[in-house]
C-alpha cells in the first residue's frame, strides 16, 4: 500500500477517526481495528491518550498540553511525539483531517 501524502501537522488541527475504523481505550493503551482490511493496530497509553483527544474533537495542541500535564512531561517533547504519531496515524488511514 502506498503511502499518503499528508501535510505538516499544526497545533490547532483537528482530526477524526476515518470510517470503517473502531477502536477501544483500556488500562493498556489503545486497540484499533480497521474493517476496511481487517488490520488491527495497538498503541500505547500516550496513544490512547491521542485517540481519546481527537475523539473529543480536541485540536492537536490541547491534546498536547494536556498529556503534558498529566504525565509531567516538556511539552516539546511531547509536541514532537503526538505530531510523529499523528503523521502515523494520517499515513495508515487510521485518523483523517477535520474538514474545516
Amino acid at each position: 500500500m502506498r503511502k499518503k501524502t499528508t501535510r505538516t501537522v499544526e497545533a490547532g488541527d483537528v482530526f477524526r477517526p476515518s470510517p470503517k475504523i473502531t477502536f477501544n481505550v483500556d488500562d493498556d493503551g489503545v486497540t484499533v481495528f480497521d474493517a476496511r482490511g481487517g488490520t488491527y493496530w495497538r498503541g500505547n497509553a500516550t496513544a490512547a491518550d491521542v485517540m481519546a483527544g481527537i475523539e473529543q474533537n480536541l485540536n492537536v495542541g490541547a491534546v498536547v498540553d494536556r498529556i503534558s500535564e498529566s504525565y509531567g512531561v516538556d511539552h516539546h517533547r511531547v509536541r514532537q511525539d503526538v505530531h510523529a504519531l499523528i503523521d502515523e496515524l494520517q499515513q495508515s488511514g487510521i485518523i483523517r483531517r477535520a474538514s474545516s
